[in-house]
């Protein structure tokens, strides 16, 4: 699950996918150009190959508005969502009994839509 957090608002951004590989990757980069049109957005990512693959730098020289922000290695306590995702495995998936993944997938979403903000 890929998730971002607008520092400014709160506001959680996050998607569902079967798998995960540099172009989910561009896919959840191209849904945050649309979410902000005419911004200039600052993704800060750590060093996982999909987000330096060749695909995303040639995807990221065609959209100057977004500007990609790696961390250092072994740094990941410096990129906020690592502290989201501590809050959603704490308040979420712990304990938990889902039934299906599609109940796990609507306890998520709640969790985000009603309590992301909390987070920032």
């Amino acid at each position: 699950m890929p998730a971002g957090m607008n520092i400014e608002t709160g506001k959680i951004h996050y998607w569902f996918y079967d798998w995960k590989n540099s172009f989910i990757v561009i896919e959840c980069l191209e849904n945050l150009i649309k979410e902000y049109p005419g911004k200039e957005i600052y993704v800060i990512l750590d060093n996982w190959s999909a987000h330096k693959s060749h695909d995303v730098k040639v995807w990221n020289d065609l959209h100057p508005r977004m500007h990609l922000v790696y961390l250092p290695s072994n740094a990941s306590f410096l990129n906020k969502i690592e502290r989201v995702f501590a809050f959603l495995s704490r308040d979420v998936l712990q304990n938990s009994n889902f039934q299906t993944v599609r109940e796990a997938m609507e306890r998520i979403s709640n969790y985000f839509e009603k309590e992301g903000s909390i987070m920032v």
